[in-house]
């Protein structure tokens, strides 16, 4: 061998490589002597960031007190029959039993694809074999390179985009049931003032009744219980406010009655309503207006027909009579 490189890696029996430091390297114009060993063997497939072995037997010494030496060269498949290529790596080492596996490791800077490997077995004799050189070569062994697998990284989950948001109000039928005080929606309450009506009206009065709470522009309808009838359908404003003004319906017996809101969005509010006879002073003084408007009358037309009379008289007495 004539040429050596500034490389050189540890090869033996059953022995993975260490730090490439020297190595005897040749291109593939050297293995110009026939093959006299028997194939080289390894996977097919190398794979980048994984350990590869490659096998040889039969590298005997011929040289009492020296192992034979092994010397592998890798080059790229596109330059392995240049003779002026340089490999992409070289290994060499000792082999005292005749047979060596070689480790190789491609780091992560190599390139996928076909790669050649070529071994040669020097006997160390100091002379030549019987092809007439001083070594032994096997045959070429050729293999792809394969990318390293791919790990997958955390999996980040597509953003979730929130389903549109309906602001147009549900709108529900009400039905004017009663449902219990209990069942009061929160924040809903009954204004107590000087022009609103409490908890007490007499029969055929006017009820005012000024609620908050209710949802903005929430249609309201009222029911009076305990006959439950219908007494209007009035409109929240924007705050929620709703002005609820009503006489109370003829027949409206006096007694216990309640008061039913109930809101087209779902707002509920009931509230008791004590409903009492109207006052028998009203009707008195009715009854006392008549007849006090009418004796004036009475007198007044008795007075016309006396005055009628007395007319009548004075156009029938006869002509020459005097006054008395």
């Amino acid at each position: 061998m004539s040429r050596v490189s500034t490389r050189r890696a540890t090869v033996a029996t059953g022995l993975a490589l260490g730090t490439a430091t020297l190595s005897l390297t040749f291109a593939p114009g050297a293995l110009a002597a026939p093959a006299d060993l028997p194939a080289l063997q390894g996977p097919s497939t190398a794979v980048i960031g994984q350990t590869y072995e490659l096998s040889g037997t039969e590298c005997a010494a011929t040289y009492p007190d020296k192992p034979a030496t092994v010397y592998v060269d890798v080059f790229a498949a596109a330059d392995a029959t240049d003779p002026a290529a340089e490999p992409l790596l070289s290994l060499t080492g000792p082999v005292e039993a005749g047979d060596w596996t070689a480790t190789l490791a491609f780091l992560p800077g190599a390139t996928p694809g076909g790669y050649v490997a070529f071994a040669l077995c020097e006997p160390y004799d100091g002379g030549e074999t019987d092809t007439g050189a001083d070594w032994l070569a096997y045959p070429e062994f050729s293999f792809t390179l394969a990318a390293a697998p791919v790990t997958p990284g955390p999996v980040t989950p597509d953003p979730v985009t929130p389903a549109p948001v309906d602001s147009t109000p549900t709108t529900v039928a009400p039905t004017g049931e009663l449902r219990g005080e209990s069942a009061n929606s929160a924040g809903v309450a009954s204004t107590k003032t000087s022009s609103t009506t409490g908890a007490q009206a007499a029969q055929g009065t006017k009820i005012v009744k000024v609620l908050t709470g209710f949802q903005p522009r929430e249609k309201v309808t009222v029911t009076l219980h305990s006959e439950p009838q219908t007494v209007g359908t009035y409109t929240a404003d924007a705050d929620g406010t709703v002005t609820v003004s009503f006489t109370l319906p003829a027949g409206t017996p006096a007694g216990e009655h309640d008061l039913v809101f109930e809101g087209d969005q779902g707002t509920y509010f009931q509230e008791s309503l004590t409903v009492t006879a109207a006052s028998s002073s009203d009707s008195d003084n009715l009854a006392y207006t008549g007849a006090s408007l009418a004796l004036p009358l009475s007198l007044g037309g008795g007075l016309l027909v006396a005055g009628a009379g007395a007319l009548f008289a004075l156009r029938r007495r006869p002509a020459g009579a005097q006054d008395v």
